[in-house]
C-alpha cells in the first residue's frame, strides 16, 4: 500500500511539473517573447547522433547562391547518414550562417513534415539568387570564403562570371578577375593602414 501511495504521490508530482513548465511556456508565447527551453531551441532535440559520428565541415550558405546546388552539396556531405530523414534536418542548422540562418531560426520547426517540407521553403526562399544575371558590380564583391581555397574560389568566382551578359571572353574574365583582386586587396590595406593610423594617435 505504501508503494502503491508513493509511486502515485511521484507521479502527481511529475505531472504538476509537466503542466508548471507548459504554463511558463504559454506565459511567455503570451508576453510575446521567445522562449528559451532546450526542446524550442534545439533542431530534433529528440535525435541523437551515432556513437562515434563526427559531422563533416560543411560549405556554409549565406543566403547567395543556387540553392538547389547548395542542397545537393549539402546532402553529399551526409556521406552514411543522409538516408536518415531526422538527423538531415538536425545538421541542417549547421551549414547556415549570415541570412540563411537568420531565416531559418525565425521558422515555426513544428509545420514541417519532414525534410521535404524544409528543402522546398528554402529553395522558395532563395531561388531569387537563380532569378538575377550576375553583372560586373556582383563579380567585385564576390569574396573568397575563409573555407576554401584559393583555387576554389577562382573556380567559384569563373562560374558566376559565365552567367554575365551579354558573355564576356576568356581574356575580358581573366582581365576582370586580376582587377577585382587587385581592388580587393587596395582597399584592405588602406582599411589597416588607417587602423594603424587611428591606433597610433591615441
Amino acid at each position: 500500500m505504501e508503494k502503491d501511495a508513493k509511486a502515485k504521490s511521484d507521479n502527481d508530482l511529475a505531472r504538476e511539473v509537466r503542466e508548471l513548465r507548459e504554463a511558463m511556456r504559454n506565459l511567455q508565447t503570451t508576453r510575446g517573447s521567445k522562449s528559451l527551453e532546450y526542446d524550442d531551441l534545439c533542431v530534433q532535440p529528440d535525435i541523437d547522433l551515432p556513437i562515434g559520428y563526427k559531422p563533416p565541415k560543411f560549405d556554409l550558405f549565406n543566403g547567395v547562391g543556387d540553392p538547389h546546388a547548395y542542397l545537393r552539396a549539402y546532402c553529399d556531405k551526409l556521406v552514411g547518414v543522409g538516408r536518415n530523414e531526422m538527423i538531415r534536418i538536425k545538421l541542417f542548422i549547421r551549414s547556415l550562417s549570415g541570412e540563411a540562418l537568420t531565416w531559418f531560426t525565425q521558422q515555426d520547426l513544428r509545420k514541417w513534415r519532414g525534410w521535404n517540407d524544409i528543402a522546398q521553403d528554402f529553395m522558395d526562399q532563395f531561388k531569387f539568387n537563380t532569378e538575377i544575371t550576375p553583372d560586373m558590380f556582383y563579380l567585385a564583391k564576390l569574396k573568397k570564403k575563409p573555407i576554401e581555397t584559393f583555387r576554389e574560389y577562382a573556380l567559384r568566382w569563373r562560374v558566376e562570371a559565365a552567367k554575365v551578359q551579354p558573355p564576356m571572353s576568356e581574356g575580358e574574365m581573366t582581365a576582370t578577375f586580376i582587377e577585382c583582386q587587385y581592388n580587393s586587396l587596395y582597399y584592405e590595406k588602406n582599411n589597416n593602414h588607417d587602423g594603424e593610423k587611428v591606433h597610433g594617435s591615441r
